[in-house]
């Protein structure tokens, strides 16, 4: 009985440790704190940006008109006789302007907005990206945590069973296998815990460089609990969604284009007027007006329409595309993510509650004598197994849950707007 009591005494006393933890000072940071980090801290999402600023001049390019010629013509001079010298020159003053009959400057500019807004669409989408990358940093960096935890409960778990058996060794009651075995077992515990510990600063690690290279904060365990209820309701992407409004753009700009083009295919003609001098006539001169038509003969842009009018149908197959593969992988995630729920759920509260008491039995039935120590043993990794499933499958629900996110634009209001001048 006093085997029994100190068994347990210091099974108690070993769980009871204080696991280190970071010191209280430090800052805890939740995953709405690390979006807003790695948003600030990411030069990708400065880049989009930067594109989307390039698409506002290329907008402004578009709007701006042909600009008119000034043009200077001298005939009649450095000839022979009369037309010696500038005697009988006639020089001429002119100013062309090229006339958008075509509607070729609105057609650009149509095609202008539409790369503008697919341009914003990209910052959007690579925002949203940047997002589910911190969330599933976010999420394995605290399910690396949970498995510290574990390693150190085992290994805890096992210099307390080792204790004990090297006194029932020493008693003779336990051969000298046994003993053996405990020593393995515990070297084993050690080896997990420093693995779990080196899995645990590379999981930090990755989401440091997410939100700037820091990591000196505190995760928040709760939130890798399963939620009780959903705070949110993951609607069915549709057209407004970024990734279907981004192909539903990239077909708008197919379609101006194809204007744009066809627009090409008529010449724009070009308008003169002058005034003509006569040095012969002691500076005398006229007025001059002039029409200049291209005849599209040979080149009607035929090519470059043809090539339009396939990208505009290419758009529209992949805005398609887009749809149904949206709509599956939707109805994939959810139902993933509750087969995982139901998984954590069970995990809660069958398994892990009935292998903690089956461990706490064999325990007792191992210092009675009823059990072997390879009974306390299967117990001990039964528990371990069990609670390393439940953080898999909590890792796996909050990473499907990211996925989600990304798809919805969950997190669409963290992003910052941009100013479109």
């Amino acid at each position: 009985m006093q085997r029994v009591c100190a068994f347990s005494s210091a099974t108690i006393a070993i769980l009871a440790l204080p696991i280190p933890v970071l010191a209280q000072s430090v800052t805890p940071l939740g995953l709405t704190q690390a979006i807003e980090r790695a948003i600030d801290a990411d030069p990708g999402l400065r880049a989009a940006g930067a594109a989307v600023d390039a698409a506002v001049g290329s907008r402004q390019q578009a709007r701006a008109r042909a600009n008119p010629e000034l043009g200077i013509e001298v005939e009649n001079f450095g000839g022979s006789d009369e037309q010696r010298g500038f005697d009988a020159a006639e020089t001429t003053f002119s100013l062309s302007q090229e006339v958008d009959v075509a509607g070729q400057r609105r057609a650009r500019v149509r095609l202008a907005e539409r790369e503008l807004h697919g341009a914003e669409l990209e910052r959007i989408v690579r925002g949203l990206d940047l997002i589910r990358d911190v969330q599933v940093a976010y999420y394995e960096a605290l399910a690396a945590e949970e498995l510290v935890t574990i390693a150190r409960e085992r290994l805890a778990t096992a210099e307390a069973l080792n204790t004990s058996v090297a006194r029932r060794v020493s008693a003779a009651r336990d051969p000298l296998m046994a003993g053996a075995r405990a020593e393995a077992g515990l070297a084993e515990a050690r080896i997990a815990l420093s693995r779990a510990e080196a899995n645990s600063a590379t999981a930090r690690a990755q989401l440091a460089s997410l939100i700037g290279g820091d990591m000196g904060v505190a995760l928040i365990t709760a939130d890798f609990a399963l939620p009780a209820a959903n705070g949110h309701v993951h609607a069915s992407p549709t057209d407004s969604s970024p990734d279907l409004a981004r192909l539903l753009t990239a077909r708008q700009r197919a379609g101006e284009a194809t204007r744009v083009e066809r627009s090409l295919a008529w010449r724009n003609p070009t308008l003169s007027l002058g005034y003509r001098r006569f040095e012969d006539q002691e500076g005398e001169g006229a007025l001059v007006v002039g029409l200049s038509v291209p005849l599209g003969v040979f080149d009607r842009n035929q090519g470059s329409v043809a090539r339009a009018r396939a990208e505009e149908r290419q758009a529209e197959y992949e805005l398609e595309a887009g749809r149904r593969a949206l709509e599956r992988e939707f109805s994939s995630i959810q139902r993933a993510m509750d087969a995982d729920a139901a998984a954590v759920r069970a995990s809660e509260e069958t398994v892990i509650p009935q292998a903690e008491r089956a461990l706490a039995l064999a325990q007792d039935g191992y210092n009675r004598g009823a059990f072997s120590y390879l009974d306390v043993l299967d117990a001990q990794r039964a528990l371990t197994d069990a609670r390393e499933a439940r953080v898999e499958t909590l890792k796996s629900y909050h990473l499907n849950e990211a996925a989600l996110d990304r798809l919805t634009a969950r997190f669409l209001e963290a992003l910052p707007a941009q100013e479109l001048h």
